[in-house]
């Protein structure tokens, strides 16, 4: 079986990792990936081992230069519909897997070819848009699909019909990428020295594209509430300068200037080394305003990083607060700061119990292979068939 699998955004993230890592458990399952690419800068990304191609003028509504990226998308959406339908056609596409309620172009083109169409609802477009686009999800898609049960709630099961179509799917972790033993000491000093922060720092991090959904603003005013308090703790934020907010970068930078951090915060930049990086912190936050089922929250409980992240979209169900992570509402730096000064203050033995158990829990519920074989059982319904399973294969 063949899907196509379309994410708005060809620079590399967090829905890409997730898309590949469960790419590669579905060939277990005789399933092949394709990937479509809308296309918002030149740092393109290549999934290594699969086919992709990118197509422009997918995205309807920006808040860069919007009524200009308006015109272009009108002008190119009849020929964007007859690339993606050929596509479709010729590579014997069965399933179009769409990610993101306002990536809508290939899912008009999967109704065009009458192609069963997986819809993932995972972004957070503005409510008038979200009211023109849930109709038509509600008449293309075969299956939809949200991150957590708390996202169905707000998302999907207000409206019944839609509801029906609904599956929650979080998420799913390679281990062997994300295993803590092999990252030694002696390679994690080194990745520090080349951000220059001293061995035996306290290291708080962030990991994530700037923009302002991911409130660095609220992690640098914690920052600077933690140093006070940890006069030798530094700071690293990981994540790519966005040429759709080019200002955003340099008023982080600002912010880090004016709250006397800046020698202590270190912009790192794009990174894909993303568990070495990981091995390096102390403490690792996530301090978003909005976000789905972040994977980055997953991927450092599974390197036995302690978490402290804000309280929205999936998190809640994620991180079993003060169990396997710590919890806070967004927006709240004083509670981001406490959060992580308390983990300074447990017992050692108490710390290393609670971040063994934040990678059983990704062990138990989010490793990639179990995610993959449910995103198979979704398949499977929107088929009406069953998908070989790993070790059946015929010789």
């Amino acid at each position: 079986m063949k899907v196509l699998y379309s994410i708005l955004d060809n620079r590399y993230g967090g829905p890409h990792r997730r898309a590949h890592t469960i790419a590669l458990q579905l060939r277990q399952h005789d399933t092949e990936t394709l990937f479509l690419l809308g296309y918002k800068g030149d740092q393109s990304w290549c999934p290594e081992g699969f086919e992709s191609f990118l197509c422009g003028h997918l995205q309807c509504f920006t808040r860069h230069h919007p009524l200009w990226n308006f015109v272009a998308f009108c002008a190119w959406l009849p020929v964007n519909l007859l690339r993606i339908r050929r596509f479709i056609r010729s590579r014997g596409i069965d399933i179009v897997h769409t990610d993101g309620l306002t990536n809508f172009v290939p899912a008009l083109a999967a109704g065009l070819t009458r192609t069963p169409l997986v819809w993932h609802y995972n972004d957070h477009p503005p409510r008038p848009l979200k009211w023109l686009l849930l109709p038509l999800m509600r008449c293309l898609s075969s299956a939809v699909i949200v991150q957590g049960e708390g996202l169905r709630e707000v998302r999907t099961a207000p409206d019944p019909k839609l509801d029906r179509k609904t599956h929650v799917l979080y998420p799913g972790i390679d281990l062997q990428d994300f295993e803590p033993l092999r990252h030694t000491p002696t390679a994690r000093a080194r990745l520090r020295q080349e951000f220059g922060i001293p061995a035996e720092a306290p290291l708080v991090g962030i990991i994530g594209n700037l923009n302002p959904l991911k409130g660095h603003t609220y992690f640098i005013q914690a920052a600077r509430r933690i140093k006070e308090k940890l006069t030798d703790a530094r700071f690293l934020v990981v994540g790519r300068e966005l040429n759709t907010d080019p200002k955003y970068a340099g008023q982080m930078r600002r912010l880090a200037a004016q709250s006397g951090l800046k020698d202590d915060l270190v912009f790192a930049g794009f990174r894909e080394d993303t568990a070495a990086i990981l091995s390096t912190l102390d403490v690792f936050v996530l301090s978003s305003v909005l976000e789905s089922c972040p994977n980055v929250v997953l991927e450092a409980m599974a390197m036995e990083v302690p978490v402290v992240a804000t309280a929205v979209g999936a998190v809640p169900e994620m991180i079993l607060d003060g169990r396997t992570g710590l919890v806070v509402p967004p927006r709240d730096p004083e509670a981001l700061a406490a959060a992580v000064l308390t983990y300074w203050t447990l017992p050692k033995e108490q710390r290393r119990n609670m971040v063994a158990a934040a990678r059983k829990r990704v062990e138990n519920t989010f490793r990639a292979d179990i995610i993959a074989q449910r995103q198979c059982q979704v398949y499977e319904g929107v088929l009406g068939r069953k998908l070989s399973r790993p070790g059946t294969r015929k010789a």
